[in-house]
């Protein structure tokens, strides 16, 4: 038996999408009978047409009349997508967005109590819900989110308070940014940390909106739309920056658990040079004890070696240990792919 206190022991987190599964029941069966004691949160694993994120909910705008599609793709790359503008003298409301997310997570929690394993606040149910402005701007483009973020934000207002009602304190959500996380890598060093601020300050603004009591945590993301990321981390500084300004910018009354730091993106392994993690330094005294550092760095593709140096690195750096996971969800890997980077994120937690 581990001698490591527990809320000092390493987990396990499931990013969200689960490809070797066809469906939430399997999903979350596994989790309940073979990772039991290793994880903190549980997963449906987004099974079906939600393993490519907010895919299947863009591509359901068609359905709209107030909406016209004004590039059609079959989402095979960043440049391959739809994208959808409001019709002349028509106008978009939260109910012309199909999202889903209540509907889907109610079902999960059915599944659980069914199963005899129901979601409890010890082991809840993890939800992953969009960013709005990274809905608005995969749906709409970069033109269109000042006029459409809004909109997205009170959808997904109506779609909290159901899951909140459904689910409680057994439920945390996942909030899941790329936009964010790849415009702060994009901007040059010295404007990092004001575009962090602004941007921490919008990203939290659908958990302000959520009930009073609501469990969250964030998932920054680098994008991994045909297991390519958007683009790659120079080093950890971003990360850095957008974590500092999001733990400032949480909303009282509602409890901030996790924060997800991917240390590569898409097919990418992480660097194993000492430098690119030294920034990690600066959140020790920010990140507060009673949020787990989630690291984003398991990669079924790296050599065990170079992976526990990654995890020694990046636990040096924060002076704490983390929780293990993949960089982003696993619906982009083939089912085998996806078995090889649980392997590989569970053997890191024993190191």
């Amino acid at each position: 038996m581990s001698t490591v206190p527990a809320d000092q022991r390493r987990s396990l987190h499931l990013v969200g999408s689960l490809s070797q599964f066809p469906d939430a029941e399997r999903a979350l069966a596994w989790q309940v009978q073979e990772l039991s004691g290793r994880l903190r949160r549980l997963t449906g694993g987004e099974t079906g047409d939600r393993s490519r994120w907010v895919v299947s909910t863009v591509q359901r705008l068609a359905q709209q009349p107030v909406l016209r599609r004004t590039r059609a793709g079959d989402w095979a790359d960043y440049d391959d997508v739809d994208r959808f503008a409001v019709r002349r003298g028509l106008r978009l409301r939260p109910e012309h967005l199909d999202l889903r997310i209540a509907e889907h997570a109610e079902e999960e929690l059915r599944v659980l109590a069914a199963s005899g394993h129901p979601a409890t606040p010890d082991l809840p149910l993890q939800v992953g819900v969009p960013g709005h402005l990274d809905l608005a701007l995969f749906a709409f483009g970069p033109a269109a989110v000042p006029r459409t973020a809004g909109v997205v934000r009170r959808a997904l207002r109506r779609e909290l308070s159901r899951v909140a009602a459904a689910g409680g304190s057994s439920v945390v959500l996942q909030l899941e940014v790329p936009v964010e996380l790849v415009a702060v890598t994009a901007a040059p060093a010295p404007l990092r940390p004001a575009l962090a601020r602004v941007l921490a300050r919008q990203v939290v603004r659908p958990v302000a909106d959520a009930p009073a009591g609501t469990r969250w945590g964030v998932h920054l993301c680098l994008g991994d739309l045909g297991h390519r990321a958007l683009r790659q981390l120079p080093d950890a500084a971003p990360l850095v920056h957008l974590t500092a300004a999001l733990v400032r910018a949480r909303p009282a009354g509602r409890p901030l658990e996790f924060v997800h730091l991917p240390f590569s993106g898409g097919d990418a392994p992480p660097p194993v040079d000492p430098a690119f993690y030294a920034p990690l330094r600066a959140l020790r005294d920010v990140v507060p004890a009673d949020v787990r550092v989630v690291a984003g760095l398991a990669h079924e593709e790296q050599a065990p070696a170079d992976q526990d140096r990654v995890l020694a690195l990046v636990e040096d750096a924060l002076g704490r240990r983390v929780d293990v996971a993949t960089s982003c969800g696993l619906g982009r890997r083939s089912p085998a792919a996806a078995e090889a980077a649980v392997r590989a994120s569970t053997r890191l937690l024993d190191v």
